[in-house]
């Protein structure tokens, strides 16, 4: 693509914006979905949140292999090649929803990989593409994209929900054609986006990822992020269908105001984290997430009807807002750790390995919310033991709050030249 630096970069960063839009559309559309398969079926709600989990297995068994693959080919290739096999799973959710053929359940659990493994490529592949384009703003530059890309997490849960209510024909070929019509502003700027230039032949032993204190803390941060999200995301639509009686289209409405907040928070603190460093932050969130997941529960029990349907919108948008200041400022955190352990040439890797922390986290989480209501029967409860993991994460950051700091003011000073302003808390034994 011809033009300025400045315009190369914002055209890469629209066929970016393309590819997550459609990535997190097609994971949301199938949310408000989730109760209709369970009673399709038959599942309880242990299966069924298992289902949810599926999405996240190629995540975490394939994720440093698809870094290598980003690394090796660049962003633009990878990035191409899961938009059409995106594409793909939507036509197979579509068979095994509609169809008479023999074993349908185990065409839906092959769907759910395949889109699973086909949207981590492309949030390890953007994710690395940028902090490459970005070096010194890429707090900033990943929280916009994720916000941006939030909207397609916000039409996701609404589209499916009302499409599904209508037709499930059109609701996953419509679900199916998004992907495509990404790949043309793709092509466009691929040759901008490209391989990265400082690729290195060593083969780097993932082991590093979990001798390097940073490193391996960053791991656990993320992945506790996202058993709390993903617990979240399979348990909250069967609340709102069990015990509130909700229909998809209000399900995802529901959604909607968690996914709106969440693209709201994330460009909010990718913003504030290039400015004055990551931790500050990080410990705010998971506080507030601590807070808000604790009156979820007891809002559960006290509440009921509207009053309910309204706090759970109030609060659950809260804990979305808290634990994107908890999950963007570790992006620039993976960035400037992984430099200063392994060089330049290895984004794809470490993204990638952080993507499988991310894809156990979603695994965990699910499988953790399911059986804790069958178990109790009560969701409120379910959703009230989250707290537990987020406190964890909480501890962990304030823990380890001056190392991890260090680490991200160390690179960023080598990239800048003049020392940040950011004056470094310290932790108190």
């Amino acid at each position: 693509m011809n033009g300025s630096p400045q315009e190369r970069h914002r055209g890469v960063f629209a066929a970016l914006v393309a590819a997550f839009f459609v990535d997190f559309l097609g994971y949301a559309f199938i949310v408000p979905i989730l109760p209709s398969w369970q009673t399709q079926f038959d599942l309880n709600a242990t299966q069924a949140t298992m289902l949810v989990s599926l999405w996240a297995v190629p995540l975490f068994l394939l994720g440093p292999f698809t870094g290598r693959l980003v690394d090796r080919y660049g962003p633009a290739k990878t990035i191409g090649t899961s938009l059409v096999f995106l594409s793909l799973s939507s036509m197979l959710y579509l068979v095994a929803t509609t169809s008479t053929i023999g074993h349908p359940f185990a065409l839906l659990v092959l769907a759910r990989l395949l889109h699973g493994m086909s949207g981590a490529a492309v949030m390890t592949a953007g994710l690395a593409g940028a902090s490459v384009l970005w070096p010194t703003n890429f707090g900033e530059q990943a929280g916009k994209l994720v916000g941006m890309a939030a909207i397609g997490g916000l039409l996701g849960p609404v589209l499916g929900g009302v499409l599904f209510n209508e037709s499930e024909t059109v609701a996953f070929v419509v679900l199916a054609v998004m992907p495509l019509l990404a790949l043309p502003v793709l092509l466009l700027n691929a040759s901008s986006l490209g391989p990265q230039p400082t690729i290195s032949p060593v083969n780097v032993d993932l082991s590093v990822f979990l001798s390097d204190p940073v490193l391996f803390r960053a791991g656990v941060l993320v992945a506790l992020t996202t058993v709390a999200t993903g617990a979240l995301e399979a348990g909250v639509p069967l609340f709102l269908d069990d015990e509130m009686g909700l229909n998809p289209a209000q399900i995802g409405g529901v959604l909607l105001s968690m996914v709106l907040m969440q693209g709201l928070g994330s460009v909010l603190w990718g913003r504030l984290v290039d400015r004055h460093g990551p931790t500050r932050y990080m410990m705010s969130g998971w506080a507030l997430a601590v807070l808000s997941l604790v009156f979820v529960a007891l809002a559960g029990w006290w509440f009921t009807g509207q009053t309910a349907v309204l706090a759970m919108i109030v609060l659950l948008g809260l804990f979305q807002f808290s634990i994107a200041a908890a999950q963007i400022p570790m992006l620039p955190v993976i960035d400037t750790a992984t430099h200063r352990a392994l060089g330049a040439g290895h984004l794809g890797l470490a993204f990638g390995a952080f993507g499988a922390a991310w894809g156990a986290g979603t695994i965990v989480g699910p499988l953790l919310i399911g059986p804790m209501f069958d178990l109790s029967g009560s969701w409120p409860l379910a959703i009230g033991a989250l707290a537990i993991p987020t406190s964890v994460a909480l501890w962990v950051t304030v823990r380890y709050r001056q190392d991890i700091e260090s680490c991200y003011l160390e690179e960023m000073n080598r990239r800048t030249g003049p020392p940040m302003t950011t004056v470094l808390t310290q932790r108190e034994d």
